[in-house]
């Protein structure tokens, strides 16, 4: 094949985060805005977390300390030693208090991660990760992992991708 029909030539991608209205307290509430953006994947990264590290302040730590500020999770495996997980909507939930699932461990296997990391207010990767564990007595939970409050038990390894957004947010 001639050099110039590489099927390995990066192409500009539109990439579309969508979150619905819901309900809540009677009244419509957006979960999150609507964010499109045009750009590309970049650099791929295997992150392994050691015992005791938070889940989020480990994962943010790795990507300021890899130089990546936006990134989406392609994969995890790993286990907690406790696992405290938000659901449902509104502030409360994002606050994770009367919405909270806490598991106690050791050994809480996590089975699926998902989620987005994002420069915050402050510049540095903020990461919004969400996914389902398994419990030591084999019930099946999931939410929003909360930051400060899922330590590592053994290991945790995950792959993000990082996204190169253009310079400009597209809105619909």
């Amino acid at each position: 094949m001639p050099a110039s029909k590489s099927p390995l030539t990066a192409r500009p991608i539109t990439a579309c985060f969508i979150q619905p209205l819901c309900r809540f307290e009677g009244k419509e509430r957006t979960l999150s805005t609507t964010r499109i953006e045009r750009g590309s994947f970049g650099r791929s990264a295997v992150i392994r977390l050691r015992p005791n590290e938070d889940l989020i302040e480990g994962v943010e730590q790795a990507c300021l300390e890899s130089g990546i500020s936006h990134a989406v999770v392609r994969s995890a495996v790993g286990s907690l030693v406790d696992a405290v997980l938000a659901y449902g909507v509104g502030p409360k939930a994002s606050q994770g208090d009367e919405n909270t699932i806490v598991e106690k461990g050791p050994g809480v296997e996590i089975l699926t991660l998902t989620g987005e990391l994002a420069p915050g207010e402050d510049g540095r990767p903020k990461a919004d990760l969400r996914g389902t564990i398994s419990t030591p007595d084999a019930r099946v939970l999931g939410g929003r992992f909360l930051p400060g409050r899922n330590s590592i038990c053994i290991t945790l390894e995950l792959v993000i991708q990082e996204w190169l957004p253009e310079t400009a947010t597209l809105q619909p």
